[in-house]
Parts: C-alpha cells; structure tokens; sequence
C-alpha cells in the first residue's frame, strides 16, 4: 500500500517536472518566436502610401508634338502609373482572374487560393499558377529583395497585413499594376499596352487585356513577340479563368480566343521625330528642372512642334543640300587640309585630327566599310555619312573607290576610335515660327543628327549680311525718311582702324552713279545706299533697334553694320522679322507650351508677352517694301508662291553665309546655308542657295495642309 503511494507520488513529482520542462521550452519558444517577431518588425522597411509610391519610383517622361503624338521618352524604366479611381474594369478583370480572383475578399493572405493553386498545379501536372496574393507580390516587387529565406517570406507576411490595413484595395492593385514586369523593359500595363497594342491601358479591348495579364507568370518566355503561340495559350487560359469567375461569358470569350494577335495597332508613335528640336527641348528640360527629374519623375512636355511643318522643313533642306552638292558648290578639294603625321606606316585612327576639312585617300572598300588615309593614318568612314552620300550620288557606296580620293571631316572618337564623316558640302539650318504666339513650330539643325549633332539653327552665331536692311531702313523711316528717299549709287571711302581705308562694294561689284529709291536699293540689296543710309541715320541708333528685337551678338557700333556684319542664329533673326509680319511686337521665341508631372498638374505654362518695339506703320511699310523683293528683287524666284510672301536674302563677304528670312503673314521662315568653319561657298548667294528651299518648303507646306 505504502509502497503504491510512494509510485503516485513519484509519477506526479515526474508529470509535474515535465510539465514544468515543457511548459519551460514553450516559453522558451514563445519568447524566442516574441523576440523574432520584434526583430523582423524592426527591420520592417516603411510602407509607402499609393502617392509616395508613385512619387518615387522611376516614371517615362514624354515629349508631345502639338498633336500630341509622343516624339521622344526619357525613362530609367518603362513605366507609367496607373490611378486607382482609374484603372480599367476589363483589364482589371483580367489580371484578377489570372493572378488573384479573391483579391477584394482576402486580407492580403489567401489560404484558400493557396490551396487551389495546389490543387490546380497538381492536376495540370505544371505550374500554372502561384499561391502569393496580389498583395504579396507588391510587397515583394516594392519592399523586399529576390533573396528566399525563411525571414524574407515572414517579413513578407507581416508587410502584406500592414499594407492592407494602410491601404486600399484599389491603390494595392494600382501599384500592382503600375509595377508588373511584363517583358521587353516595360513596367506596369499602361507601358505594356503603348509597347505591344500601341494604345494606353483604357483602350484595351479583351482580347489585348486578357493577353496582357496572362504575361505576369513569365514575360519573356510568353512574350508574343518571341512566342506567339505561347501567348495565345496562355491568353485562352486567361478567358476561361475570366469565365469561371464570372466576369464574361463563354461567348465573349470564345470571339476574344479567335481573335489574332495584331501587334503594335496603327503604329501612330512618332519617337525619334524632329531630333534637332527634341534636343534643345531636353536641354531646356534639364536646364529648368534637372537631368534627374526628366529621367525618374514622368513629366509630360506638351511642345509647340508641328509634325508636318517640321516634316516639310527636313525634306526641303535635304534638297537643298542636293541641289548645292549638284551645283557644285562643294568644297573644292585644293581647300581641304592635310593632317600629316611622321613616320612611314599606318598609323591607328585614335587621334583627333584638327576639326576642319582634310582630303583623304580611300584606302580600302570590303565588307560594308571604307577606311581612308589622313596622312599616315587610317581612318573608318562613320557609315551614316556614308550613306547620305550614296543617297545624294545615287550610286553605288563603292564608287568612292573608284574615285581614290575623298573629303573627310573628323567626327568624335567611338570607343576609342575616331571615325571621319564623309565631307558632302555646305550644312544648312532652318527655322520655322508662328508670327502671333512665337511658338516654334519646326527647327532643324542640320542634315542628320546622329552624326553632326551640333544645332545650327539655335547654337550658330553668323554674320547676317543683307537681311539687316529692313532694320536699317526702319530706323530711317523713324528718322523721317521714306521708302522714295534716294542715294547714289557711287563708292564710299571710308577711314577705319590704324589709318586704313574700307570702300564697301555692292554685290556685283559696280556703281552705275544713279540714284536709287529705299525700296529698290532694298529689293536689289544694293550695299552702297546701305551705308549711306546708315551714315545719315547713324549707327547707334539700329543697333538699339537690333538689340531690342532679339539680335544682340556681335553688334558693331560702326559703318560695317550697314551690311549685316552683327550675327545672329537662324531662331534669332526669324524672330526678329516677326516684328515686321506682327505689326511692330516683338516676344520671346518658345519651344514648350507647358510641362505636367505625373498627375496632371502644371508645372511649367507659357505666357505671351508681347512688347512694342516698333510703330504698327513703319512695320507695315516695312513688309510691303519686302513684298517687292519677292516681286522683282533678290528673292524672286518665291513669286509664284501663293499668298503675299515677303522677306530678305542675306549673303555676306565671300558667300560664306547665305540667308532668306521669308513669311506668308502667319509664320516665319529662316533659312540658312553655310560650311560650319565659314569656308566660303563660290558663287553662293541667299537669292539662289536659301531662297530655293524657302520655296521647297513652302510648297510641300501647302501640299501637306491641303491633304
């Protein structure tokens, strides 16, 4: 009996040091599991509210023509946010009933779609489906790195209550989908829709959305561009999915599966359009809110560029290099200068030879290169000039070996090499201005941006020759002169610095002694009753006017100014002759309309701020007077142009520029041709270089407007 009781006790005493053990090890465990708990939880990252989200992450900023079409992006990563009050109900749909059908009855954590992505993988034989939330998948695009462990996904679990209990359902899903890969670079759907259906995400029709949403599980490998049937099977999946839970029926899916894929849409995008004008754009951009915010933060730059006026401007100065190459008025090869190097054999092309214009010989022509000889250097022609000189030859490429020898002008160094453009003659620049708003509707700096980037059209300063007159003659005018005062046509001998004499000569070099009205020594650009004029007028008076209509480089306070020896750039000057076509008011000439971020708010508007700077009347006199050098002067062959054009051909000292500034009354047009180190251009002249493409352009203008 007694010994009975003594194994009671003992069996209690055992229990009760057993409990005690475990009831130990448990609170050993819960206190571990508490503080592993409060550790993750203090490494927890913040989670973001929808709007700091969509502040931070990397955005496209996009530049809009007038139209509106998209000319160029700026982007780290593709990707546009989409809002939660505006996500797309059928794309919407879609992504639900493929990645998540219960998003809106869960918490963040489905056991139940755990279970069935089992389920369903198991009987598949495939994973077709994942067991992580739309809520999770956020969290782990956003907040975590790719790294698995067993911490990661616990910090996953507590970020994902947390996010829910901070967030709505519909700004979870609209980060979702803004930040989705779905293959080539893009993030998000509204980046994925531009990509393959060339339309934004609430323009998605079934077929596209279902096929978009079925692209989360694998991009790339599903990718209809890589495998199309891929992406078809998958887009059935996504259908029936879209059936099953009763977001369409089985005939709207059916009509949806049939459909073919039709990529890219109408292909309305015009990236890399107008790249001289898209440059000085982003240069602006960076200028007022830095290169940082133009990459990351998704501005919207709504431009004043007109894509059929800049279209028109291109061609009409492709021409007109045509013609000036036809013509001959190509550097003469006597002019190009030799870079010579010592030493007898071929020499590496990595350095830079002086930036002029060298004669080469063509070395070698084979698999699609020409390598030329500069001195005893070697040099690869850049394939781009290489082309336009097969297009303006319309030749065979390789007929510049039969010709041995080749004008060449260095072009920057290539990973390390230098690489010579192919020398094709004079460059050219063009501007075209709105008369009333100053809004700058097309600006092309040269023949071909890729390989002579420099932008003559904003960034050039060159004498303006003859197109100074009609300032010249405005401030006459002011003095009490008219368009009927005369001066004769006789030389001038003039005292300038150190003793010496300067006589100015009138273009075709002589001086019939008669006398010559303002109006005919304007429309025949006679320089002598120019300095006449300006020596009754004197100088400091036109230089006043110059400076206040915008041309204030290089403005000399002597006689020389009489013909044109101030500089200007062709945005300058057609801005300048907007005075004449807008009755005497000058503006600032401007390239962006207005800037957005984001969301829509403005962040940059343009203002008009339009000054007097001349009398409504003499601007008035001014253009009729610029009629008559249309009519029956320099720039006649315009006359057959519709419309009342007028304007002023320059040419300076030994044809090194050549200008027309010409308008119809609602634009402005500046055309200028000229070698960038200023060699002269034999027999070149404003009437018969610049002149042609002012018509060129004008004509494919008015073809284009009247389609």
């Amino acid at each position: 009996m007694r010994n009975k009781r003594k194994t009671k006790k003992a069996k209690k005493r055992t229990l009760a040091i057993v409990g005690a053990v475990i009831a130990v090890v448990f609170g050993a465990l819960w206190a571990g599991v508490f503080a592993f708990i409060k550790i993750v939880e203090s490494e927890l990252p913040e989670v973001p509210t929808f709007d700091e989200y969509a502040a931070q992450v990397p955005k496209v900023s996009r530049v809009l023509a007038r139209d509106h079409s998209v000319v160029a992006e700026f982007f780290l990563e593709r990707r546009t946010i989409m809002f939660p009050d505006a996500l797309p109900p059928l794309l919407e749909k879609a992504v639900l009933a493929a990645e998540d059908a219960d998003f809106y009855r869960h918490g963040g954590i489905s056991y139940v779609g755990i279970l069935r992505a089992i389920a369903v993988n198991l009987w598949r034989g495939e994973i077709s489906q994942g067991g992580s939330t739309i809520s999770q998948q956020v969290i782990k695009q956003v907040l975590l790195s790719p790294e698995k462990s067993f911490k990661r996904k616990f910090m996953e679990l507590l970020l994902t209550r947390k996010m829910e209990m901070k967030l709505t359902k519909k700004e979870i899903l609209a980060i979702y989908m803004s930040e989705v890969y779905l293959g080539h670079g893009m993030y998000g759907f509204e980046e994925a829709g531009r990509f393959y259906f060339n339309k934004p995400a609430k323009d998605l029709t079934l077929e596209e959305a279902s096929l978009l949403a079925g692209l989360v599980q694998a991009p790339e490998a599903l990718s209809p561009l890589r495998n199309p049937d891929g992406a078809l099977e998958r887009r059935r999946y996504v259908l029936q999915r879209m059936v099953e839970e009763g977001f369409i029926d089985e005939k709207e899916a059916k009509k949806a599966m049939d459909a073919p894929l039709n990529l890219h849409g109408k292909q309305a995008k015009r990236i890399g359009s107008a790249p001289y004008f898209v440059e000085a754009v982003r240069q602006e951009v960076k200028r007022l809110f830095g290169e940082r915010r133009l990459f990351r933060d998704g501005l919207q730059i709504e431009t004043t560029l007109d894509l059929d006026v800049s279209d028109s401007a291109e061609l009409s100065v492709a021409f007109g290099m045509m013609r000036a190459l036809d013509q001959g008025r190509s550097r003469a090869k006597d002019e190009g200068a030799s870079a010579e190097k010592d030493g007898g054999e071929d020499l590496p092309g990595e350095v830079l030879p002086p930036p002029n214009v060298m004669q080469a010989k063509v070395a070698s022509c084979s698999n699609g290169e020409v390598w030329v000889k500069v001195g005893d250097a070697r040099f690869l022609v850049h394939p781009r000039s290489l082309m336009r000189l097969f297009l303006r030859r319309q030749g065979d490429i390789y007929s510049v070996c039969d010709e041995n020898e080749l004008l060449v002008s260095a072009n920057q160094a290539e990973g390390g090499k230098v690489l010579m453009n192919a020398e094709l003659g004079p460059q050219a620049a063009m501007v075209v201005l709105d008369v009333k708003s100053r809004a700058v509707l097309a600006l092309i700096g040269g023949d071909d941006f890729q390989s002579r980037p420099f932008n003559r059209a904003i960034q050039s300063r060159r004498p303006i020759g003859s197109t100074v007159k009609p300032f010249l003659y405005s401030v006459a005018f002011m003095e009490g002169m008219d368009e009927s005062t005369e001066f004769q046509n006789l030389p001038v001998f003039l005292k300038g610095a150190g003793g010496h004499v300067w006589s100015p000569k009138n273009y075709e070099g002589g001086f019939d002694g008669r006398f010559y009205t303002i109006g005919e020594a304007l429309a025949k650009s006679i320089n002598i009753v120019a300095v006449r004029t300006m020596m009754k007028v004197g100088t400091k008076k036109v230089k006043e006017l110059l400076q206040s209509v915008g041309i204030n480089a290089h403005v000399p306070e002597d006689l020389s100014l009489a013909l044109g020896s101030c500089e200007a750039s062709p945005l300058s000057l057609a801005n300048a002759f907007a005075v004449f076509a807008s009755g005497g008011l000058y503006d600032t000439p401007f390239l962006i309309r207005r800037v957005r971020d984001f969301k829509g708010n403005i962040l940059l508007e343009h203002e008009e701020r339009p000054v007097r700077v001349l009398d409504a009347g003499i601007a008035q006199k001014m253009k009729k007077l610029l009629r008559r050098v249309v009519l029956d002067g320099t720039a006649n062959l315009a006359k057959d142009l519709p419309g009342e054009i007028f304007g002023k051909t320059g040419t300076t000292n030994r044809s090194r520029e050549a200008w027309f500034v010409g308008s119809d009354g609602k634009i402005v047009v500046s055309v200028l041709v000229g070698y960038d180190d200023r060699l002269p251009m034999h027999g070149a002249t404003g009437g018969n270089t610049a002149v042609p493409i002012f018509v060129d352009f004008m004509r494919m203008l008015y073809g284009a407007r009247k389609r």
